[in-house]
């Protein structure tokens, strides 16, 4: 329907208008309009106003009824070209006059006269007393309104928009206010029709006209909001009639007319609906189709294009099931076709004519997503009609688009068909046409789909797509579009469309002969296996059965247990009496309907104390419901283990089950067989500082005879490096009360992944030294070792352990040496590093063979030192006459650490109470945790002063917590031991403790003390004469006795000469020097040099006697320096004299003769 436009009459009696059309039409249409309505109602502000300018005749002066009210003038124009006053008075003013009358005789339209004058005419009429403007006015403004306008042609002291102002100013007024009064006189009409409802006579279509013609009056103005707002009031209305069972002026429900099934829903000129509603001849299904067409042709002017779909979609759906009510009375598939084309047609219309600004991608999305929906309906009816003409197949999931009453049609041809769209029964002809027209609709939804992000509905289509290709058997493609969506079909739970769409996919990767895809596909079946019917559970298993043990798949599967299997582990035992490994108990409910052969059952548990434990069973068969299965490990690591997933693995199919995916992690205690074969990492016994750092690795073969073994070595911290060296020293000791060692050998080395042992025999131990250096400043790092030996009945089993090692030595040593004539004071100094007391059991210097031989003072025998604190000890050496130069000895410190004292003690009487209740294969576990929680309080400094032992409360909350994974009864068994442990032994003596820890061996530390060599030693000394008395400021001569001898050197050639310089080292506070303080002199070894150096004490009182040094003047000649006068110290006397005072009462005080100087 094209749009009305305003119309505005002009008469032209003076011949103006062919001056004047081509700048009015320029300033058309009109803008900037405000509409204030009289019923209070908002403002309204209208942008644009399209005029039609018909010249004015008598005809248009009668008035037509309110229905026509768009043919009616708005405002009526009269041009006046005149400036002679008596033309005026004569002509001029009678033709207005009798133009008013017949205007006004209209109801609610406006007249506005228009003075034409040119820029002459204008200056002319200055000079004038009263011009033919002035004279109109006052002729024809009676009333407050101005109804005279002029417009000034070609004025070139005025803009074009002063020109033309006042006159479009005061049209634009004109039109507003006939428009406001008609829109009173309409709502009036239209009310007054309302409240007779009710009477006898009245009709609808009557009401529908009045009503639009308010509606068309709003559009003509660009009010097309407020035009909607009545269209809707007048569906509301319907439906309330509708609801009252009042359609007495709907003779018939209508939709026979040929094009009614497949026409465009917003073409309203199709039909003369308007004129069948005058006539009241209209059907409901045209009034409808009307009535649905002029909402969406107002939506587009306010492009609102979303609104429209969504109206749209709405309206189909509700007024399909009123056309399903008259079905009978239609042709066959009208419903289908109508439906079709009334979506293709908006969702057409609005591809076309819509322009949609790109800087709004929100409205994008929603439109996209609303065409979608109508694409889908559409679609919809394409599933309905495949169907009934056998182009589809009547199942899932095309069934899905018939309703109830659609379920009982025919999928063959035995009722003919006859749609009447065109385009729908060439569509249905062949199935190549069928499918063009359904890929292209399902496709275009789809988009719209994707665009709106709205995947789940893309989903849904993209499986019909597929489905569609299944049924042509075009496999490729189908399996291409059902492997990218059948997962997520799973994830949004629609099991039974993603059944029957994996049922096709499994169909079409087996005819492809794709054996990967193929099993899984099984695998999602029997994962909806609920939903699936008996025989096709059995069907499916054994097909993924036999195609994953096949020879064809060379490609490994993993799934989940669930839903085909649950899993539980029963109990963990880790002591068998025969064997070093455990075992689980799992059971395995198998919900599949067959009996299904594995090759391997796997348990894995893993913690922080070592990696991994692996239980493993080869071979077996599930039967359906429960079974139960013993996995053994042949792994011997002592720890508690976080239960983490079961491997079920038959041919290339892998079942996964993943434990910490519950809510609650389970936890086990795994501890080995106290006579199993066993591994620890230590310090080495005796340590020689300088040299390559070690650590022994303690191999136990317990029970075992063990005829190969190998050992594997890895720093499980940062800061460590294993050195490689061609071999490993290794001992091997029976275990006895003696530890006597059997044998010793070397161990070749390549690598520490795999380091191959000697065969050794039960209760026998093997000890390997291993290398290792550090470069990072830590007390401690971890090294990961492994054992992997194979036992008399030909099982290999493995021993793994994550243990730290102290990398710090509890002792250091500082040294001094004073040198003498025949022999050299060594004063050593050892200091305790650590935070523990150490008790140092023995000391002892190994000298090198050019020491003759050594005295030590004197030692208790043990002596305990505690941390930051000091202990020295001196040795007197002598040289050994012919012996060779060495460079050092070693002093060694044989220890205990308070700490090993106190907890090797308790380990004991542990060991012994566990082994009474026969729980020996916790001790490690109880021990290792009694040292690093139980025993935090232990005082080890009291113990150190008072050699008594007090043990702390026993902590019975931790204790319960450390145990809290194991079974009850052995919990508590453990915590009372350990309740006795700290009850029975609260106070320990030191000779208790010692005799609990008799068989342990003391540590050895060799500290290198190098022992300067020198060719000459330097013995200087100082005389001062006793019987002269040293005084303040006197000068004193002293003697300086300078001896050199070759004691440390006596291969030195006695008769040479060499030279030395002494220096003399003066405090010149106390001490003036007199002479020389550095002097150059010659001598041979064993001679004796004298020199006199002349002193001035400065100060009284005991004084140092000044330091003299010696020194070679040649490079080539090293010598020490001895200085008697080390700590000598010499008095200063005061200088004596004697005065006589003369004291003279009334003079003062005269002295004279000798004073005592001070």
């Amino acid at each position: 329907m094209e749009p009305k436009r305003v119309i505005v009459t002009y008469c032209d009696e003076s011949g103006s208008w062919p001056s004047i059309e081509k700048d009015l039409a320029a300033r058309l249409p009109l803008r900037n309009l405000v509409w204030k309505p009289s019923n209070n109602r908002d403002r309204r502000n209208i942008s644009m106003l399209d005029v039609e300018l018909k010249r004015f005749s008598p005809e248009s002066s009668k008035n037509l009824p309110p229905v026509t009210l768009l043919q009616n003038p708005y405002l009526n124009l009269y041009f006046v070209n005149c400036e002679d006053n008596e033309v005026y008075k004569t002509t001029v003013r009678q033709q207005i006059r009798e133009w008013i009358q017949l205007v006004t005789s209209k109801k609610n339209q406006e007249w506005l006269i228009v003075h034409i004058s040119s820029q002459e005419n204008a200056r002319a009429a200055k000079f004038l007393r009263s011009s033919v403007l002035d004279k109109v006015k006052a002729d024809f403004n009676t009333s407050k309104k101005d109804r005279v306008a002029q417009v000034r042609m070609a004025d070139t002291e005025m803009s074009e928009m002063e020109l033309w102002a006042d006159f479009t100013e005061k049209m634009k007024e004109g039109i507003v206010t006939s428009f406001d009064q008609n829109v009173l006189t309409f709502e009036e009409d239209i009310r007054r029709l309302d409240s007779q409802r009710q009477m006898p006579g009245w009709n609808y279509c009557t009401f529908f006209i009045l009503k639009e013609g308010l509606t068309n009056a709003y559009e003509m103005l660009n009010l097309h909001e407020e035009a909607l707002r009545q269209y809707d009031e007048l569906e509301a209305s319907f439906f309330q009639i509708l609801r009252d069972n009042a359609l007495t002026w709907y003779g018939k429900f209508g939709g026979m007319h040929e094009g009614d099934d497949d026409a465009n829903l917003l073409d309203l000129n199709r039909k003369p609906y308007r004129d069948l509603i005058m006539q009241n001849t209209i059907s409901v299904f045209d009034f409808r189709t009307y009535l649905f067409g002029r909402q969406c042709n107002l939506l587009f002017r306010l492009r609102r294009p979303v609104e429209i779909c969504r109206r749209a979609l709405i309206f189909i759906s509700s007024f399909s099931r009123t056309v399903r009510e008259h079905v009978l009375n239609l042709t066959e598939n009208f419903l289908e076709s109508w439906i079709y084309s009334a979506c293709m047609s908006i969702v057409n219309e609005c591809d076309e004519t819509v322009l949609i600004s790109t800087d709004d991608p929100h409205m994008m999305v929603k439109l996209d997503g609303a065409k979608a929906q109508l694409l889908q309906l559409a679609r919809q009816q394409l599933d309905k009609l495949g169907i009934q003409h056998g182009r589809l197949p009547k199942e899932l999931p095309f069934i899905m688009s018939l309703g109830y009453d659609d379920a009982s049609f025919p999928a063959t041809e035995e009722v003919e068909r006859k749609p009447m769209s065109k385009e729908l029964l060439d569509a249905v002809s062949t199935d190549d046409k069928f499918d063009v027209l359904y890929l292209s609709v399902s496709a275009r939804a789809i988009r719209g789909y994707d665009g709106s992000g709205r995947h789940r509905s893309s989903l849904l289509l993209h499986g019909d797509v597929a489905a569609l290709q299944y049924h042509r058997k075009k496999y490729t493609e189908a399996a291409r579009i059902m492997e990218s969506i059948t997962w997520q079909y799973g994830n949004h739970n629609w099991t039974v469309l993603e059944n029957e769409l994996v049922i096709k996919h499994a169909k079409c990767l087996k005819e492809l002969g794709d054996t990967v895809k193929y099993a899984e596909a099984c695998l999602t079946l029997l994962r909806n296996m609920d939903d699936l019917k008996d025989e096709d559970k059995l069907y499916y298993s054994n097909e993924l059965f036999s195609t994953v043990t096949s020879k064809e798949l060379r490609q490994e599967i993993h799934h989940e247990f669930a839903p085909m299997f649950t899993v539980k582990v029963v109990s963990v035992v880790d002591i068998v009496h025969d064997d070093d490994g455990s075992y689980v108990d799992i059971m395995i409910e198998n919900k599949l309907p067959k009996d299904i052969e594995f090759n391997k059952l796997s348990v894995r548990m893993v913690s922080g104390e070592v990696d991994e434990l692996w239980f493993n069973l080869r071979h077996g068969v599930m039967k359906p419901g429960k079974n139960t299965f013993r996995v053994t490990c042949e792994t011997s690591a002592s720890g508690s283990y976080v239960l983490e997933k079961v491997h079920l693995k038959t041919g290339k199919l892998v079942f996964l089950y993943d434990f910490l995916q519950e809510s609650r992690k389970r936890i086990f205690r795994v501890d080995s067989h106290p006579r199993a074969l066993k591994a620890t990492i230590t310090p080495p016994q005796e340590t020689e500082l300088g040299q390559t750092s070690t650590f022994a690795v303690h191999v136990f073969s317990g029970r075992n005879q063990v005829a190969e073994a190998s050992l594997s070595l890895f720093p499980a911290s940062e800061g460590i490096s294993l050195l490689t060296t061609p071999t490993l020293a290794y001992s091997k000791q029976l275990s006895n009360d003696e530890g006597e060692t059997a044998a010793t050998g070397e161990i070749s080395l390549e690598t520490y992944d795999a380091i191959s042992l000697p065969a050794f025999g039960p209760n026998e131990t093997l000890i390997i030294t291993v290398p290792y250096e550090t470069y990072m400043n830590s007390s401690e790092h971890s090294i990961k070792l492994s054992v992997n030996y194979l036992t008399p009945n030909s099982k290999r089993h493995t021993f793994a352990l994550t243990t730290s090692i102290d990398t710090m030595l509890p002792l250091q040593v500082s040294h001094s040496i004073i040198w003498r004539d025949d022999c050299l004071n060594l004063k050593l100094d050892v200091t305790c590093t650590s935070y523990v007391p150490i008790r140092i059991l023995n000391v002892d210097l190994h000298h090198p063979a050019r020491i003759k031989d050594f005295k030590q003072a004197p030692f208790a025998g043990e002596m305990t030192i505690f941390p930051r604190q000091h202990a020295s000890f001196v040795f007197k050496i002598s040289r050994a006459k012919d012996a060779e130069e060495a460079d050092q000895a070693h002093f060694i410190v044989t220890y205990h650490s308070l700490r090993d004292e106190v907890e090797k003690a308790l380990t004991s009487i542990i060991e012994a109470d566990l082994v009474k209740a026969q729980l020996e294969q916790h001790a490690s576990f109880v021990t290792m945790h009694m040292k690093s929680h139980l025993l935090k309080g232990i005082d080890y400094m009291s113990y150190g002063m008072s050699d008594e032992l007090e043990l702390p409360p026993l902590d019975v909350a931790s204790c319960e917590a450390i145990l809290a994974h194991h079974d009850p009864k052995t919990r508590e068994t453990l915590i009372g031991i350990l309740k006795d442990l700290f009850s029975d032994n609260k106070q320990l003596e030191y000779d208790q403790i010692m005799a609990l820890t008799s068989s342990n061996q003391p540590f050895q530390i060799s500290f290198p003390i190098p022992l300067p060599t020198s060719q000459m030693l330097t013995t200087v000394e100082i005389i001062v004469d006793n019987s002269q008395d040293l005084i303040v400021g006197t000068p004193t001569t002293f003697k300086v006795l300078v001896k050199n001898s070759a004691y440390w050197n006596p291969n030195k050639d006695k008769e040479q000469d060499f030279d030395f310089y002494y220096d003399i080292v003066v405090d010149y506070e106390n001490w003036l020097l007199c002479g020389h303080k550095k002097r150059l002199f010659s001598t041979k070894p064993g001679a004796t040099t004298t020199h006199s150096v002349a002193l001035v004490p400065l100060k009284t009182g005991p004084l140092h006697v000044p330091k003299i040094s010696v020194t070679s003047a040649s490079g080539s000649v090293y010598n020490q320096t001895s200085y008697v006068n080390e700590a000598e110290q010499v008095l200063v006397k005061p200088r004596t004299t004697t005065s006589t005072f003369f004291i003279d009462q009334q003079r003062g005080v005269h002295f004279s003769g000798n004073m005592v100087d001070r």
